[in-house]
């Protein structure tokens, strides 16, 4: 017997929420939120189905930055490029998950830097002197939090 469970009255809004913010993010009304949101478009790994999902991201180095738990992060397939709709303009990237400490923690300091609120949603705090505090980092990386570096080509 399979079970189907309603969605919650959250999961309609944050979902209504998404579909508002990705027509924003493709419009010429982009420049509203797209100095702080990007949206990637990966494929379903049993489905192929594509899912197009707002999110929050930093630049460093050239590369893009973005912190998540989401499940989206979980249909990356490595080698397998992504697009990007960034600043109205839609591109491939690579990528690579980053879920070890060492690796993350300097990388999360330009996400909570760049873009405090990410910090608030994801409970990663920045110390004071600006590094990040790790007993933040380390729950959020154990409750299954990553980083999503994208190289665009």
């Amino acid at each position: 017997m399979t079970s189907t469970k309603a969605p919650t009255v959250q999961s309609r809004i944050q979902r209504t929420g998404d579909a508002i913010v990705r027509f924003i993010l493709r419009s010429p009304l982009h420049p509203l939120l797209s100095k702080k949101l990007l949206i990637i478009t990966v494929s379903g790994r049993k489905t192929g189905r594509e899912y197009a999902n707002p999110v929050g991201y930093a630049e460093h180095e050239g590369h893009i930055l973005i912190g998540t738990a989401a499940n989206w992060r979980h249909n990356l397939i490595p080698g397998t490029p992504v697009r990007i709709h960034l600043r109205g303009n839609t591109i491939q990237a690579t990528h690579e998950v980053i879920t070890d400490e060492p690796r993350a923690t300097p990388l999360y300091r330009e996400i909570l830097t760049q873009n405090p609120a990410h910090g608030r949603f994801a409970k990663i705090h920045l110390n004071p002197d600006g590094t990040v505090n790790l007993p933040s980092l380390r729950t959020a990386l154990t409750r299954g939090t990553a980083i999503v570096r994208l190289h665009p080509q």
